[in-house]
């Protein structure tokens, strides 16, 4: 079977378990990885990202397709430079930060505000989700959401290259997406109708995609 692992937002996983469970049904070996900022793994991202490609570097299996959801982005692109050609595709699903936010306060003024769709994840299961991190390691991950930048990551990256951008994103601008897909010379997506948090709701759409990129 085709390996697939996804890396989540900060702090957050619960939302996107449908979803990973739906690229299994559909025959993939598909493995949801806890989020940075949870105490099993750092909250700073780029230190994230580094363990986590130096883990599939030394490892036998490629990976068909790694995914960064949301600020899980950036840990996600990190990786797949570390880990060179044992990463074969690298799918960024609503990339942060957009710069227009790259502040700690306009970062999380965008955050708090949430999102208004009617796929988005409740704060209950949110909040669920942050007890595994706590408050003072979910500020780490946001400095390093700041620091982080996929303009300067993207281009050390081996693999081949898709940006999704969710139509209804609040959190990421479409132009910060095509920048980031012209800089690489990848492939990139819009998703209509779709929050910040795709593919919550939306699990269809996208295991069509991931197949696609893992065939």
């Amino acid at each position: 079977m085709r390996r697939v692992l996804v890396v989540p937002g900060l702090a957050v996983r619960g939302y996107a378990d449908l979803a990973v469970g739906a690229l299994r049904a559909a025959g993939l070996d598909a493995e949801l990885l806890d989020p940075p900022a949870w105490r099993t793994v750092p909250a700073d991202l780029e230190l994230y990202g580094r363990q986590l490609g130096r883990r599939l570097r030394e490892d036998d299996r490629p990976v068909a397709v790694l995914i960064g959801l949301s600020v899980g982005t950036q840990a996600a692109a990190v990786a797949a430079a570390v880990a060179g050609r044992r990463v074969e595709h690298l799918l960024l699903v609503s990339p942060t930060v957009d710069p227009a936010k790259r502040s700690h306060r306009r970062l999380l003024a965008a955050w708090l505000k949430g999102e208004d769709h009617p796929d988005s994840p409740p704060l209950s299961q949110q909040i669920g989700d942050w007890r595994h991190a706590g408050a003072p390691r979910i500020f780490r991950g946001f400095s390093s959401a700041v620091r982080v930048r996929l303009e300067d990551v993207l281009p050390e990256v081996a693999a081949k290259i898709t940006i999704v951008h969710a139509e209804a994103d609040q959190l990421t601008a479409h132009s910060y997406a095509v920048d980031l897909a012209e800089r690489v010379g990848g492939r990139l997506l819009l998703v209509p109708d779709a929050p910040h948090s795709w593919p919550i709701g939306d699990a269809g759409r996208f295991v069509t995609l991931v197949s696609e990129l893992a065939a």
